[in-house]
């Protein structure tokens, strides 16, 4: 039924309409914002990751430029490459150890996040710290790190733990990070190693910087060309990061950019290599898609919500304008179906103005009229199923028959004659019972006396070769019924029995009255609509199965069972015979059936009782034909007066 309504289809299609728009324009939008935010976002963060290496060189050639106040530092006339290539500092005068001493101290001091500086000279091997605004040594050195293989004059190392050099006690704790500046000091004319000046600096800077860089949620890293971290997470210093896509980043030839990896979380890695021959350093920032668009979803959440509540606001809209348009098409629909009920539509809108006031209007004239011509041909029809009723009951109603057969029953017990006598008072009887045909409704015990007489008439006409029971309960007797309901069933045995039967003939008419529960089945109490099989007591045989999951209705009703031992009829002729009786009741139709008194007690049933009434036809338990009426009790007598 939903999807045949025209209210539903509205419905769907307004929804449809003003939903589907709605969210194009949201899915649209959001795409679209998504492209300018990784767009804007490739742009700020190449840009940010270009200042910070911009810093980061700064930083570097301010060290470097640092470590080269060895070749120029005065004292006294003397520069400390001159002690540092003389060795002088190995004589046995303090002076120029305290001058080698004091140009390590203003190197400590001249620059912000120097941690210690060192300085080894070959010449003597000594070794010089000054740490904390302390000296250390000299001390003789003989064995030092494997810097005379190194191939560049100056570069910075990696981030590790500060160590002591060895000019400090080894039990000191360890707490500071640096990254150490390795300056070789040259004799330049000869082009020889002289001593090693080591500058340590605190990654402070460094990652004050990262800090910066990045926002919540965001990372930033400075790996060497081995991709091993110079600033990162502190447990995993001069350790290559487990960082997706690092490899290819180390590997691109350009100086910026970044890639996008496609794993648990998806991600963006923003790079820019520090352009310095003092260290190999790469600035990594690593961004995660939600991260990168958490504004976006913000704001697609904020117009979802928004497209939401508009979304609600048009099928509430919808939805009242759907039943506004189709509310008058509903009346007139249960307008009609009033009509096929055969009552009047009573909830039509006739005083609407638009095409549904038009409408109305002549529908309901329309029912009228043929309301009136309906009575008009009811009322005719009446009258002449009444007229017929009459015919069908006077066909043998002569006053002056009667008169005559009750004197030659008289004549006959004159003459001692008992037998035709008997015969004669029965016939008598019967057309006296014909005559009252203004009763049209009589207890079944008269009706039953009536049925007695034809059938004594009939066993006298087969000469003992017939015989009849009455199985009446007492209950029945007292039943209301229309007259001469039995006689055309029991006439029906007759017109086929031969007058010389080899067999014994045998008709059987029982009555009862049960309470049975109307169930909405066929006509007939059954699924299929067809009488079933009875049992030996009369009664119609019932299957278990229907009595579930069905509705009942508690109901009195009167059955009568009309069953012989004849030829009976063939399955293909019974089953053409009770369609007959199945078809509606239609005036004047019918009338020339060669079965007219099995259709006429048919339908005068339906006419007093209405469909609750049936008659059916099955086959008997003797082999003959069976003849069932069901007749419903009305009122609290259960008897129709």
């Amino acid at each position: 039924m939903f999807r045949h309504s025209i209210r539903s289809k509205l419905i769907v299609f307004l929804v449809f309409a003003t939903a589907l728009p709605i969210l194009l324009s949201a899915l649209i939008a959001y795409n679209l914002t998504k492209e300018n935010v990784k767009r804007s976002a490739i742009e700020d963060n190449a840009s940010l990751l270009y200042q910070g290496q911009i810093n980061i060189v700064n930083y570097l050639d301010t060290v470097n430029k640092l470590s080269l106040q060895i070749y120029d530092e005065s004292v006294y006339g003397d520069t400390v490459i001159d002690i540092i290539l003389s060795g002088s500092d190995e004589l046995d005068s303090g002076l120029d150890r305290n001058d080698v001493m004091g140009a390590l101290r203003r190197s400590y001091y001249s620059l912000d996040g120097i941690y210690q500086v060192f300085l080894h000279i070959d010449k003597s091997s000594n070794s010089y710290l000054y740490f904390a605004g302390k000296p250390y040594g000299p001390t003789r050195q003989e064995q030092l790190p494997e810097y005379r293989r190194w191939n560049v004059q100056a570069f910075a190392g990696l981030t590790h733990r500060a160590g002591t050099y060895r000019l400090r006690p080894e039990n000191e704790e360890r707490t500071t990070d640096v990254f150490t500046f390795n300056r070789i000091v040259y004799d330049i004319p000869r082009n020889q190693k002289a001593g090693l000046l080591a500058i340590d600096v605190r990654i402070d800077f460094l990652r004050s910087l990262t800090q910066r860089l990045a926002a919540e949620g965001e990372q930033v890293y400075i790996v060497d060309g081995e991709g091993r971290l110079i600033v990162g997470p502190p447990d995993r210093l001069g350790e290559k990061p487990d960082l997706n896509g690092l490899d290819e980043v180390l590997k691109a030839r350009n100086d910026s950019g970044y890639t996008a990896q496609k794993d648990g979380s998806d991600s963006f890695l923003f790079y820019e290599k520090v352009r310095s021959p003092l260290a190999d350093w790469t600035l990594i920032k690593s961004v995660d898609t939600d991260t990168l668009y958490r504004r976006e979803r913000q704001i697609l959440l904020l117009n979802a919500a928004v497209g939401a509540l508009s979304l609600i606001v048009v099928v509430v809209a919808t939805a009242f304008i759907s039943l506004k348009f189709t509310q008058p098409i509903r009346k007139l629909i249960r307008g009609m179906q009033q009509v096929e009920s055969g009552g009047l539509p009573l909830e039509l809108e006739t005083n609407r103005t638009d095409e549904f006031g038009v409408l109305s209007r002549r529908f309901e004239g329309m029912v009228r009229r043929l309301n009136d011509s309906i009575l008009k041909q009811y009322r005719l029809e009446i009258m002449n199923k009444t007229n017929q009723l009459r015919a069908l009951e006077a066909q043998v109603n002569p006053h002056f028959l009667n008169n005559a057969l009750q004197s030659i029953a008289t004549q006959a017990l004159r003459k001692g004659d008992k037998e035709v006598y008997g015969l004669i008072t029965s016939l008598g009887r019967m057309m006296h019972y014909n005559m009252h045909v203004g009763d049209a409704f009589v207890p079944l015990s008269r009706e039953l006396e009536y049925v007695q007489d034809y059938l004594g008439l009939q066993k006298h006409r087969f000469q003992g070769n017939f015989r009849f029971s009455l199985e009446i309960e007492p209950e029945a007797k007292t039943v209301q019924v229309p007259r001469m309901i039995l006689q055309p069933l029991a006439e029906n045995y007759f017109k086929h029995a031969d007058e010389a039967p080899e067999k014994e003939g045998v008709l059987r008419i029982r009555a009862f009255v049960r309470c049975v529960d109307r169930e909405k089945r066929g006509r007939y109490g059954n699924e299929d609509g067809m009488p079933g099989e009875q049992t030996a007591s009369g009664h119609p045989a019932r299957n278990e199965a229907q009595t579930d999951n069905v509705q009942r209705f508690p109901r009195r009703e009167l059955i009568i069972i009309v069953a012989d031992n004849g030829p009976g009829i063939e399955q293909t002729k019974r089953q053409e015979l009770q369609d007959m009786l199945d078809r509606p009741l239609v005036f004047g139709q019918n009338t020339e059936s060669p079965q007219i008194g099995l259709r006429s007690v048919g339908d005068r049933l339906r006419l007093y009782f209405g469909d609750a009434a049936a008659v059916f036809l099955s086959q008997a338990l003797e082999g003959g034909l069976q003849v069932t009426l069901r007749i419903p009790l009305f009122g609290d007598e259960d008897f129709r007066t």
